[in-house]
């Protein structure tokens, strides 16, 4: 779905947006100084994704990914010092996006005929976890192999998807991959697995990310 009326202000989004091409802009050095390490059980920071899907594509994919909330159980060892903004405006994001949570699940609780906090509650609740991703597609010398992401569905309860007008994003519709609009301050939200696991009713979308030459 396409969330506009979000009460997250442009200049916010833009401002985080722009430490996250900061730091891939970064040298490769000093960005390997927070590189994650899945054999080690250290999932958070800097990655790299190269791996061939079924078909033979080659997902081509650089990302950071840390714990946004709760604020108490973050580890800034694993947050960006550079850019210098980083740590202050995705702070200040994750305010944001706690409160559209709230106001998210709240709205799916009453559709759903259930009381208004249930949805949270069995989210956890105070206690609700949301992890930051920052996907960034560099360019791939040989881009008619590439793949951004393969197919997948989110394991999250909501995905809310920051978007930079390019039109990579598809949906699995009625049997066809369908391109998702890019509108203007919208954010996209994906319904996830964990919401499908407690409500039935409700359907994940599984979806890809299309590699762009450009």
């Amino acid at each position: 779905m396409q969330l506009l009326n979000h009460g997250i202000s442009e200049t916010l989004v833009e401002r985080l947006q722009a430490a996250g091409k900061s730091f891939f802009d970064l040298p490769v050095e000093e960005k390997e100084k927070y590189a994650n390490d899945h054999a080690a059980g250290k999932i958070a920071g800097y990655g790299s994704k190269l791996a061939n899907n079924a078909s033979g594509q080659l997902e081509w994919e650089d990302y950071y990914f840390h714990l946004l909330w709760p604020e108490q159980r973050r580890d800034m060892t694993t947050w960006p010092k550079h850019p210098q903004e980083y740590i202050e405006v995705t702070d200040a994001y994750g305010r944001q996006i706690r409160k559209l949570v709230t106001k998210m699940l709240s709205t799916l609780s009453l559709d759903l005929g259930v009381e208004e906090d249930r949805m949270e509650r069995v989210l956890g609740g105070e206690n609700l976890e949301m992890q930051l991703k920052i996907n960034y597609y560099p360019r791939c010398p040989q881009p008619e192999l590439a793949l951004g992401v393969e197919a997948h569905t989110d394991i999250s309860a909501l995905t809310f998807l920051l978007h930079n007008m390019v039109p990579g994003l598809q949906l699995f519709n009625d049997g066809k991959w369908v391109t998702a609009k890019c509108i203007p301050g919208a954010l996209i939200v994906h319904i996830g697995d964990q919401v499908e696991v407690h409500h039935e009713s409700i359907f994940t979308f599984y979806h890809f990310i299309v590699y762009h030459i450009s």
